[in-house]
C-alpha cells in the first residue's frame, strides 16, 4: 500500500520527467512562483537591493521621458503661438530665397485659396503677412530691421503669445499694432536699446521697393516687445499689412499666410491631405515641423539622452539581477542535483531561475513605475516653471502620465531581468547531479 502511494506521489510531481501535458505544465509553472518566491526571501537584504535597483530604472525613465516629452510639447506650443503657426504658405521658392524679396515671392491676399483655407472647418484662424527688410532710423542712428507686416487682429488669433505685457516673466511694453493707427510699429526689445528708443518716440523705416526704388515713411514706437533670441530682438519690426503694401508698392500682396488650426495634433494629416492642392496654385503648404526644424532637432537629441540614460539604468539592473542568480544558483547545488534526480529536466532548471528573474523584473518594475508615475503626477499636478527658448516669459510645465509609457517600462524591467537571468539558468541546468551533491557547479 504505501509503495502505491509513493508511486502515486512521484508521478503527480511537476518535476517528474514522465508527466506530461496542459494540467502539469500550469502545476510546475505554480511550482516555479512559488518556488521561486521562496528562494527569493531568503536573503531578504540582498533581494530588497536588488528590487530597488530595477524599480529606479523603471521610476527615472519614467520620469525623464515624460519631463522631456512635456519640454517639447511646450516649446513647441510657444513656437506656434509666437508666430511660427501649425502652418504656413508661401509662394513657390520662397523659403529658399526669402532675404530677395520681388513680387514673383509673392501672392494674392485674398485669393480664391485663401477664402477656402479661412473657411475650412479645422482652421481657427489665418493670418497674412508681408516679410520684408530695411533700414530703420532714429535721429542719427539707423540699424538693419527684419520688418513683418501683418493684420492686427488676426497675427493676435494666430499668435496670441506673441504680444502679451502682463504675462510672468516678460517685458513687453506698451500695446500691439491696432486698426485705429496706421503709422503704429512695434521693434523688439534689442532694437530699441541700441536705438535708445521709447514708447511714443518716432522712427523712419526706409526700404527698397520691388520695382527697385528707395521708398520711407514716418512711424511712431507704440510697442516694444521682449524676444528671447538676442539676433532677432535687435533686428525685429511690426508694422501694418496695409501701411508696409504701400511703402513696398505690393498692394493686395502677402509672403506667406500663416494657420492656426483648432487641433493642433491633427496638424500633420491637415497638411498633408491639403498639400497637393495648395502645390496646384504654385504655392507650398508647410507644416511648422518644415519651417523651424530646430525643435525636432532638440527632441533628438532629448531622445537619444533619455534612452542613455535608461540603457545604462537597465544594465545596471541586469547585473544586479545576473549577480543575484548566480549566487542563488551557488547556494543551492544540492537542491539542483536533488531536482535532476527526481525527474526535473534541464529545460525546468532554466524555468525556475527564469521565473525568479521574471518576479524580480514585476516586483521592482511595478515599484517604479508606481513610484516614477508618482512624481509625474505631482509635477502635473504642482507644475514647474520653464523658461522657453522660443518665447519670453516663464511657462508652466505640467507633465502628464502614460499608461502606454508605464506598461512599456514594466514589459521592458520583466524582459531585461529575464535575459540576465538565462546564463546562470543554463549554468544551473548543465549541473551533473553527483556533482551538484557534493556541491560541485
Amino acid at each position: 500500500m504505501n509503495r502505491e502511494e509513493d508511486s502515486m506521489d512521484m508521478d503527480a510531481s511537476p518535476l517528474n520527467k514522465r508527466s506530461q501535458g496542459k494540467t502539469v505544465d500550469q502545476r510546475f509553472l505554480r511550482f516555479s512562483i512559488k518556488y521561486g518566491f521562496r528562494s527569493l526571501v531568503r536573503n531578504r537584504r540582498r533581494t530588497l537591493l536588488t528590487i530597488a535597483t530595477v524599480m529606479l530604472s523603471s521610476g527615472v525613465t519614467i520620469v525623464t521621458s515624460r519631463y522631456s516629452t512635456a519640454a517639447i510639447n511646450l516649446w513647441a506650443k510657444a513656437a506656434c503661438d509666437t508666430g511660427l503657426g501649425h502652418a504656413q504658405i508661401h509662394a513657390e521658392g520662397f523659403l529658399k530665397d526669402s532675404e530677395t524679396l520681388s513680387e514673383s515671392l509673392t501672392f494674392e491676399e485674398n485669393s480664391p485659396l485663401m477664402s477656402s483655407i479661412v473657411r475650412d472647418p479645422a482652421v481657427a484662424a489665418v493670418a497674412p503677412r508681408l516679410n520684408f527688410e530695411g533700414i530703420i532710423s532714429a535721429g542719427d542712428q539707423t540699424r538693419y530691421f527684419l520688418g513683418t507686416a501683418v493684420h492686427p487682429e488676426h497675427e493676435l488669433r494666430v499668435s496670441p503669445a506673441l504680444f502679451n505685457p502682463t504675462r510672468p516673466g516678460t517685458l513687453d511694453q506698451g500695446e500691439f499694432i491696432n486698426s485705429r493707427e496706421k503709422t503704429a510699429v512695434v521693434i523688439g526689445r534689442g532694437l530699441a536699446e541700441m536705438l535708445k528708443l521709447k514708447l511714443g518716440d518716432e522712427v523712419t523705416l526706409m526700404t527698397t521697393t520691388v520695382t527697385g526704388g528707395l521708398n520711407g515713411v514716418d512711424a511712431v514706437v507704440r510697442g516694444i516687445i521682449d524676444v528671447p533670441l538676442p539676433s532677432f530682438s535687435k533686428r525685429a519690426v511690426y508694422v501694418r499689412l496695409d501701411y508696409a503694401q504701400q511703402l513696398l508698392r505690393l498692394p493686395g500682396r502677402i509672403t506667406e499666410a500663416t494657420i492656426r488650426l483648432h487641433d493642433p495634433d491633427k496638424a500633420d494629416a491637415w497638411v498633408m491631405d491639403r498639400a497637393g492642392s495648395v502645390a496646384a496654385q504654385k504655392l507650398e503648404l508647410k507644416g511648422w515641423w518644415e519651417i523651424d526644424v530646430i525643435i525636432r532637432r532638440i527632441e533628438m537629441i532629448w531622445n537619444s539622452v533619455v534612452g542613455l540614460i535608461s540603457f545604462l539604468l537597465f544594465m545596471s539592473s541586469a547585473l544586479s539581477v545576473l549577480n543575484i542568480i548566480f549566487l542563488l544558483v551557488a547556494e543551492r547545488t544540492v537542491e539542483i542535483g536533488t531536482m535532476m534526480a527526481i525527474g526535473a529536466r534541464a529545460r525546468d532548471i532554466r524555468v525556475l531561475f527564469c521565473v525568479e528573474g521574471a518576479m524580480i523584473g514585476l516586483i521592482g518594475g511595478i515599484a517604479g513605475v508606481v513610484a516614477g508615475n508618482g512624481v509625474v503626477a505631482g509635477m502635473g499636478l504642482i507644475g514647474i516653471p520653464l523658461q522657453s527658448p522660443f518665447s519670453s516669459g516663464v511657462y508652466m510645465l505640467y507633465p502628464q502620465v502614460s499608461a502606454t509609457l508605464s506598461l512599456a517600462i514594466l514589459a521592458g524591467s520583466v524582459v531585461v531581468c529575464v535575459l540576465a537571468s538565462l546564463a546562470p539558468a543554463q549554468k544551473a541546468a548543465s549541473v551533473e547531479p553527483v556533482k551538484a551533491f557534493r556541491g560541485q557547479i
